[in-house]
């Protein structure tokens, strides 16, 4: 019952928001009961997006636990990442041509996911900093920018068309990425970032740099 109404519902929502979508009509088309519909989601927009989640999480968590490992590649694990989401974006591109058109609830619920599932991997990353630990803002902020990242590289290669290969977008992403996604581990296992202002050097909206703040060790 739940591929029917996800099947129903990846194929009106190719050419409709799933906001805009009643449960009467998807439930129709699906050929189910309204109550039917009720043991599986709120909303049909709530509906796709745990079935668009659904799709992109095998791949993600393994590449996402391959961090978790000694020696890891972790630039190369964030590369796979990548590919494989727009993988999965081009798979379910009429979809996203609807969703990524507009602020949509399912790109809010997708955005919430990426950060609940990276963030565990950030920590590990940034355990092995030389030098001051992150403080729980900067966790935060990393977070939080990475979620908006990932989001934001799928809208971006949608909206353009898929136009360009993959491989490219994630090259040209990668080279906006910020600096600890890019870092790589030494022998050691340590990780020396060059931008180490970024930790704990706060610079000031007019260029200067300002006091340097005390360093939390919690978080």
């Amino acid at each position: 019952m739940r591929e029917r109404l996800v099947t129903a519902l990846l194929d009106l929502t190719s050419a409709r928001p799933a906001e805009s979508i009643s449960v009467a009509e998807l439930t129709a088309a699906a050929g189910v009961s309204r109550p039917a519909f009720y043991g599986h989601a709120a909303s049909p927009a709530a509906l796709l997006a745990t079935a668009l989640i659904a799709e992109i999480d095998p791949s993600l968590q393994a590449s996402l636990d391959e961090m978790g490992q000694p020696g890891a590649d972790y630039v190369g694990s964030w590369r796979r990442i990548y590919l494989d989401l727009l993988d999965h974006t081009d798979r379910r591109q009429a979809v996203y041509r609807v969703a990524m058109s507009h602020d949509s609830s399912v790109c809010s619920a997708l955005t919430a996911y990426f950060e609940e599932t990276t963030e565990p991997c950030i920590r590990t990353i940034t355990s092995h900093f030389d030098g001051p630990e992150p403080t729980p803002l900067w966790t935060r902020i990393a977070v939080t920018q990475q979620a908006h990242n990932m989001i934001s590289v799928m809208r971006a290669w949608v909206t353009s068309d898929l136009a360009d290969p993959p491989e490219q977008v994630v090259d040209t992403y990668l080279s906006l990425a910020p600096p600890w996604q890019l870092a790589r581990a030494d022998e050691h296992g340590t990780i020396s970032l060059r931008r180490s202002r970024s930790l704990n050097e706060p610079v000031s909206t007019t260029g200067r740099e300002t006091e340097q703040l005390p360093q939390s060790r919690s978080g």
